[in-house]
């Protein structure tokens, strides 16, 4: 990728997922197969995917899932350079269950192991490295999520500081992802806190589903009644896509595949709409590119596209 293309920078928490190699309850299942997962670090991966040049700004453990996530990244070709290792706490990992539906889709359900991570470390001086700064101040793009804020108090600053240090040539991306589990007994301040960044943020994604747990509603005109403030938003489902950019809207249908697993999609979906923002593609466009990275995240139970 030349130097010359837009610089994307996805900021949150990498981990690695074991994915059970059978339909079953995890007590019956011996074999798992091993990924790179994450929301960002997905979207980072079918950025790069996209053409776009990507580096991930985040922290992993000084241990062989570290190094692990750190090789994926390279070998899908997104910049490790600004990805911390520390020596101190563990990669955070999660185990991915799968249940079989009568429609032949399969349902995973992840059981985390992130307590006391080294992603969860992220600060605001995670923003200030040499290596943080220099990427910050030429990327095009940031991009994080909903995540982020919720797996420590350092981590929520740091996603503050990058929200507060707006540049008039960098757009902020913001993936709602809102994970109640990691907000349990707190989810009105979670709901206060993700509402807050969606105001903030230049690009807007969420699911019907989660819009409608978060803010109410899942109405795509509701919610850009209420989120005036980003120039794009962009609310998807299993049928597909409305999007926004400013007054302008644009609707389209899914692309009709085969679906193995749906999680990750959103991540590709994200991806491809901001590879076509940041290459200058209509809204239209945008959301047809990104329905099509979508779809090579249906098509297996890993969480990224290959």
């Amino acid at each position: 990728m030349s130097d010359s293309t837009p610089l994307a920078v996805c900021f949150g928490e990498g981990m690695v997922a074991l994915v059970a190699a059978t339909a079953g309850p995890l007590e019956d299942c011996r074999t798992f197969h091993r990924s790179l997962a994450g929301a960002e670090w997905n979207t980072a991966i079918a950025l790069a995917s996209a053409g776009i040049r990507t580096s991930v700004l985040s922290r992993v453990g000084d241990d062989g899932f570290g190094r692990f996530l750190t090789a994926e990244l390279r070998a899908h070709g997104v910049d490790d350079a600004a990805v911390e290792v520390d020596d101190q706490a563990p990669t955070g990992l999660y185990v991915k269950e799968l249940s079989a539906r009568s429609d032949g889709i399969v349902d995973g359900t992840m059981h985390y192991y992130r307590a006391g991570s080294a992603a969860a470390a992220l600060s605001p001086r995670t923003l200030v490295t040499p290596t943080a700064s220099a990427l910050l101040s030429e990327a095009a793009l940031v991009h994080t999520s909903g995540i982020t804020p919720a797996i420590s108090a350092s981590a929520l600053a740091a996603q503050d500081a990058l929200f507060t240090d707006r540049r008039p040539d960098r757009l902020v991306s913001f993936d709602l992802n809102w994970r109640p589990a990691l907000w349990r007994g707190r989810e009105a301040e979670g709901k206060a806190i993700v509402s807050d960044f969606a105001r903030r943020a230049d690009i807007v994604f969420c699911t019907r589903p989660d819009a409608e747990a978060v803010f109410g509603t899942g109405d795509p005109q509701e919610l850009r009644a209420l989120f005036p403030q980003p120039r794009y938003l962009a609310v998807t489902d299993s049928r597909g896509a409305v999007a926004f950019d400013g007054e302008e809207r644009a609707e389209s249908d899914a692309l009709d595949v085969p679906v193995v697993e749906t999680i990750g999609a959103g991540d590709a979906f994200a991806a491809g709409f901001l590879a076509g923002v940041l290459t200058g593609l209509s809204l239209t466009g945008s959301v047809a590119r990104g329905h099509r990275i979508a779809t090579r995240a249906l098509l297996s139970t890993r969480d990224h596209v290959d």
